[in-house]
């Protein structure tokens, strides 16, 4: 590819002059920031629902946490709702990658239900206020790795039935592990085994 020559630099093909690469560059800066800003708002409202319910955050809350402006809170959301919707989608992407890296389903059964009681006032405004698609997408995410290394046969319909079981442990305020959860995977689990031995259901 032929060589140009622009003023004292000398380039192979596309020559990009120093201001755009210096406005690009700036453009990254800035989208690195705004996400700070979003992770830190995401942050102080996880902290503020282990005290209070979602419809009682305020937007002021928040910003004093993070000791920002309240134009800033509003350059990123509508409103804490908005926020609440946000953290569903990037955090609960996040727990379920790691759900799905665990070597085994027990493993990540046991994460899932670790990571859980720490933050149980946002999985309950998960519950509550998240809008229905957030909703049952976050659960499924989070569920769906777990049936799946059980060698389940219906997935989806397991996930279902443990989100029942997992709702009732969180609304009764995370006390024991619900022990229906493992017995459920680990029968779902054992049943390719059964079956060649000619055992039913």
């Amino acid at each position: 590819m032929r060589a140009e020559i622009y003023g004292n630099r000398r380039m192979k093909g596309l020559y990009i002059p120093k201001r755009r690469r210096n406005r690009g560059e700036a453009c990254m800066r800035r989208a690195m920031k705004g996400t700070r800003t979003k992770r830190k708002l995401a942050d102080a409202l996880k902290d503020l629902l282990e005290t209070r319910p979602l419809e009682r955050v305020r937007v002021h809350h928040l910003t004093d946490r993070c000791e920002i402006h309240r134009q800033t809170f509003y350059y990123h959301f509508t409103d804490v709702y908005q926020l609440l919707d946000w953290t569903v989608q990037e955090d609960g992407a996040a727990l379920a990658a790691r759900l799905a890296e665990a070597p085994d389903w027990r493993t990540a059964l046991e994460t899932l239900l670790q990571t859980i009681p720490p933050r149980r006032g946002w999985f309950l405004a998960i519950l509550n206020q998240a809008s229905p698609e957030s909703r049952r997408m976050f659960f499924r995410g989070l569920l769906a790795p777990i049936a799946g290394k059980a060698a389940t046969p219906d997935p989806g319909g397991v996930s279902d039935i443990l989100l029942s079981l997992l709702e009732k442990w969180i609304r009764d305020g995370c006390g024991p592990a619900p022990e229906g959860m493992a017995v459920l995977l680990e029968q779902m689990a054992d049943r390719p085994g059964r079956e060649e031995a000619g055992v039913s259901g």
